[in-house]
């Protein structure tokens, strides 16, 4: 645990990728809650209730890294973080593209 925490919140996602992503339906206000496999499948997420798609506000944007100098599709807070002072850093949890 970095930065203070006391408790992991499962969607957080500042030391680690969540393991959930949320998503609130524009169109029912409706809150959804999708586990990391359904926002990686490929396949596009929809609202629970409604069926609206909710694959631009859920998906995270692939992005180079800024903590392992690597691409990642499912990204944490690092990744937008300062540069390590030594250099780029091994990151357990890189999600590489397809």
């Amino acid at each position: 645990m970095t930065r203070g925490c006391q408790l992991c919140n499962p969607v957080c996602g500042k030391c680690q990728p969540t393991p959930r992503k949320i998503g609130n339906c524009p169109t029912c206000k409706t809150c959804n809650i999708y586990a990391r496999d359904e926002v990686l499948s490929g396949n596009p997420t929809l609202c629970k209730k409604c069926g609206a798609d909710l694959s631009e506000q859920v998906i995270p944007k692939a992005l180079l890294c800024n903590f392992s100098g690597l691409v990642c599709v499912y990204p944490c807070g690092r990744s937008v973080g300062e540069i390590p002072r030594f250099g780029y850093q091994t990151c357990m949890m890189n999600t590489a593209p397809q």
